[in-house]
């Protein structure tokens, strides 16, 4: 698969904001995030699937969707952000229309379950999606460190680099170099042998996850270590793991996600610097990236010029 990316955003580029997941009624909240925008000097349009629908489940599939498309296909908008996360993404899956998409690329960023939709649109279109923060309860929380990270990997031609902070060693081995792939562990899980499943082979695979069990890790990570997929990868990058307790039955996440990737015996390392509930770094899905040797760092720009 050949890696392609959005122009670089500049001030006073137009951006929209959609809602392919959940759309809770908080009017202030996400009159911040429109805010946040527009202080990174960005002209912030407001989609139909967040004016016109709220809830989390049960949301009309085809104004989700057929947001999302147009936004795609309006050639003033130069990037896409996704509103809020929630349960029920991946049910637009099959309406996207990826042909579009992979006419028209631009910056298209989101978290939580809608990285389903990152890694969808990545696998079907080889266009770099970005992992980053949501704008409700993310971007218009007006975190510092969420300016930096949000103009780092969209408006900065420089590779992102070492996550921010320091990165534990899980397990170490001699530096390789992969591609990068994102998201939330449960999101990714989900489309394991469907159509949409993040490209995996040759990867380094970052994900975090939010309010799970330590057996939930654990029954995740060898889902994908069955199917074939830790096979395929080149390294583990585990972020910050909001709400899940720091071990069950006298077993940790680190256990598990060690004790499950056991053959393999490829670097995985450990950083607090993405996740739900903070300043959550950007990580481009489809760039360079090199592991190992006590470090990873992303080694490409996600954005073109």
């Amino acid at each position: 698969m050949t890696s392609v990316k959005p122009r670089i955003l500049r001030p006073r580029d137009l951006v929209a904001i959609v809602a392919p997941s959940g759309c809770p009624p908080y009017d202030d909240q996400i009159q911040n995030g429109v805010r946040f925008l527009e202080g990174q000097g960005l002209r912030v349009r407001v989609g139909e699937s967040v004016k016109k629908s709220r809830g989390y489940i049960g949301r009309d599939r085809a104004l989700r969707a057929d947001d999302l498309n147009r936004q795609f296909g309006d050639a003033k908008v130069k990037g896409i952000f996704c509103l809020v996360g929630g349960f029920s993404a991946f049910e637009i899956l099959e309406l996207l229309d990826y042909a579009r998409i992979a006419r028209a690329p631009k910056v298209f960023m989101g978290f939580s379950d809608n990285t389903s939709l990152l890694n969808a649109v990545h696998r079907k279109t080889g266009l770099v999606t970005f992992m980053g923060e949501n704008v409700l309860w993310g971007l218009s929380e007006g975190r510092e460190k969420s300016r930096e990270y949000f103009a780092r990997a969209l408006m900065d031609p420089r590779p992102p680099g070492k996550p921010p902070g320091d990165a534990a060693v899980w397990r170490d081995a001699a530096p390789r170099r992969g591609l990068t792939v994102a998201g939330n562990l449960w999101s990714t899980v989900w489309l394991k042998g469907t159509g949409y499943e993040p490209a995996w082979r040759g990867r380094v695979y970052f994900w975090e996850d939010v309010g799970e069990n330590v057996d939930d890790v654990n029954s995740a990570l060898w889902h994908l270590r069955l199917g074939g997929e830790f096979r395929a990868l080149k390294g583990m990058v585990v972020g910050h793991l909001e709400g899940i307790e720091e071990q069950k039955f006298g077993v940790t996440v680190k256990q598990v996600t060690l004790k499950a990737s056991e053959e393999e015996k490829w670097p995985v390392m450990k950083t607090e610097s993405f996740g739900h509930h903070i300043s959550s770094w950007v990580i481009p899905i489809g760039v360079k990236c090199r592991i190992g040797g006590g470090e990873v760092e992303i080694e490409e720009s996600g954005v073109a010029t």
